[in-house]
């Protein structure tokens, strides 16, 4: 059955593995799973196949390649697939007014391993039980002021539509590259 967004078999590992690297804790080779992410990310791309994952991916990695101690060559090939994916999807039509790419960047980071128990599993389990706040992080809803405007009103199905809309993934990668410190083409 297929998820909410495209997700590999291990993706729980490799997120926990970003996690770990976002917060200084990793056993591993950090450089090593930021190429991978690239790697991915662009295999992704290449095949026209959905890239938020691995965007994801590069934006939990971002802390590190922002104030770690990475590889020379670390940072910019980063910094090149973020560019690539976010130049997709500028044209894409889109009615939505509002996109989780919009919030706040750390508050996201935060939130993000409560997003992907969502976003990994199955739409119709998704849906069961969904409340605005496991997908829109640090969000504060009441504090919008009109409940006319997006995102206070939406309800469960609208919320994964903007999760799953073209222009989620290249609003990511923007706020990634901003993150970096990386000009946006």
């Amino acid at each position: 059955m297929p998820t909410v967004i495209p997700v590999p078999d291990n993706w729980q590992s490799l997120f926990d593995d970003w996690d770990e690297i976002r917060n200084g804790y990793y056993a591993g080779d950090e450089d090593d799973a930021v190429r991978d992410c690239v790697r991915r990310l662009e295999a992704a791309a290449a095949a026209g196949d959905p890239a938020l994952f691995w965007t994801l991916g590069l934006l939990m990695l971002s802390p590190y390649v922002a104030f770690g101690d990475p590889a020379p060559e670390t940072g910019p090939l980063a910094v090149a697939a973020l560019g690539r994916v976010a130049g997709e999807g500028d044209g894409t039509p889109c009615t939505h007014a509002w996109h989780p790419y919009e919030a706040d960047v750390d508050d996201l980071l935060e939130h993000l391993p409560t997003c992907m128990d969502v976003l990994g599993s199955p739409r119709g389990r998704a849906l069961d039980d969904l409340l605005p706040e496991d997908l829109l992080p640090g969000l504060p809803l009441d504090a919008l002021g009109d409940e006319d405007a997006e995102p206070a009103h939406l309800t469960a199905p609208d919320i994964l539509a903007r999760w799953q809309c073209p222009r989620t993934a290249p609003g990511f990668a923007r706020a990634a590259l901003d993150y970096l410190g990386a000009p946006v083409a």
